[in-house]
């Protein structure tokens, strides 16, 4: 698995599992039990998700997180780290603050679905490249953040295209073959959002109408609750999406074309009252007498019992060595060709803003020059659709790391200087 090799560093399985503050239990996920939890160190909320390798099946939703963890898009969670720990994995992933689609459908206006549908199948075409099929899209597994932004969750369905299907599946949101076909293919998804989209305009899923042989023949959609004629071209994308031929279903591409054609109207829409919405009803975030220590603790004692009485060595080693710092040498090229002329940024921002931004949040040890033995460093700056992603690469030892940090879209100095200095920390703590 050398895939692994790009979350080296601060992650490995005592040292990184220690760092967790464990805040709030979350429930059961697909594969395995899932909490809410503070990274003391980068002072950041993420999830932690533990998933029994031991069987094929686990080692099958592995081979998927592989492919997913290369996805750079503002509707796919990031995995931050994935340590393997004896017959189970521990995946470390992005917190998404929002609430689910089926906490919303009451509250959204016509623009507001409009936003959603553009989100789900950007998300869709974006999966669709990669050749992934994320296997479960419903209600309870889109969340809208607090930033008016779709996100996907519950990952531990997703499969490459020509895998086989997991079972996870929500009755109303899977596609008639499904069962059938058992096999993973970008249909399956577009009939989900197809549905969801229905869903979200009528609030009633569409409905397979099946013969005597139990064979899928028809969909009926229940006008229910349309609440607005203006998506009724909406209702029609959707209608395509959810055909029981699944070799008569659009594209993603397709679909987010005739999209974009029936509602230039709406061009460009604000996410503020989407947005609001879901953060005027957002939980707050656990209080922090809650925290608890990492559930399975105990081993870790153990393993620290193990180790105590090296810890007098280990001091005086790390005292003989406070006087020596080494220096790091680096030179650092940036990539900002990517970032939309819509965007909102500083009124310094440029190349040489960047590199000083980035230089300055690293410790001192650490100098940016030309040398030609200097480690290099490259980063890259996307912006769209009010989200900028910040990708730094470099290759110690010959292998490829990759760090991530995200910015609203803002020309807030302060908060671009912030994600530098996540940059920075992941960095530095290699």
């Amino acid at each position: 698995m050398s895939w692994l090799s790009r979350f080296k560093g601060p992650w490995g399985p005592l040292g990184s599992l220690r760092r967790m503050a464990f805040l709030e239990h979350l429930g059961l996920g697909g594969q395995g039990d899932v909490w809410l939890a503070r990274d003391r160190l980068l002072s950041r909320l993420v999830t932690v998700k533990k998933v029994d390798t031991a069987d094929a099946a686990s080692q099958g939703t592995l081979r998927s997180l592989q492919a997913r963890v290369d996805v750079a898009h503002p509707a796919i969670p990031t995995v931050f780290a994935v340590i393997p720990d004896g017959r189970k994995t521990w995946l470390v992933g992005e917190f998404v603050k929002g609430l689910p689609l089926s906490e919303l459908v009451d509250e959204l206006s016509p623009e507001s679905i409009y936003l959603i549908a553009r989100d789900l199948l950007s998300a869709l075409g974006c999966l669709e490249r990669l050749g992934l099929v994320h296997g479960d899209l419903s209600p309870n597994n889109v969340v809208v953040d607090v930033n008016g932004q779709v996100r996907l969750l519950d990952f531990e369905s997703c499969s490459r295209v020509g895998q086989p299907l997991s079972d996870s599946a929500t009755i109303g949101f899977s596609a008639p073959e499904r069962y059938s076909r058992k096999v993973s293919l970008p249909t399956i998804d577009t009939w989900s959002v197809g549905a969801l989209i229905i869903w979200l305009i009528t609030q009633a899923a569409p409905s397979v109408v099946y013969d005597d042989a139990r064979k899928p023949v028809s969909v009926e959609v229940n006008e229910g609750r349309n609440r607005a004629d203006m998506l009724s071209d909406l209702i029609n994308l959707a209608v395509a999406a959810t055909r029981i031929d699944p070799d008569l279903r659009p594209s993603a591409t397709d679909l987010q074309h005739k999209l974009k054609l029936s509602y230039r109207w709406l061009e460009p829409l604000s996410r503020t009252n989407l947005a609001t919405v879901v953060q005027t009803r957002t939980p707050r975030e656990p209080l922090p007498k809650t925290v608890f220590d990492f559930p399975e603790w105990q081993g870790e004692r153990q393993a620290w019992s193990s180790l105590k009485w090296s810890l007098p060595i280990a001091a005086l080693a790390i005292l003989s060595l406070a006087a020596y710092q080494p220096v790091h040498s680096y030179s650092l090229s940036v990539d900002t060709s990517d970032v939309s002329p819509a965007t909102a940024l500083p009124s310094s921002f440029d190349d040489r803003w960047v590199r000083g931004a980035f230089s300055s949040s690293l410790p001192t040890a650490w100098t940016q020059t030309q040398a030609a033995n200097s480690e290099e460093l490259s980063m890259a700056i996307n912006c769209d659709r009010g989200v900028c992603e910040l990708l730094l690469e470099h290759h110690p030892d010959e292998s490829l790391c990759l760090h991530h940090s995200a910015v609203i879209n803002t020309d807030d100095e302060r908060v671009w200087r912030a994600a530098f200095t996540d940059l920075a920390r992941a960095l530095s703590i290699e």
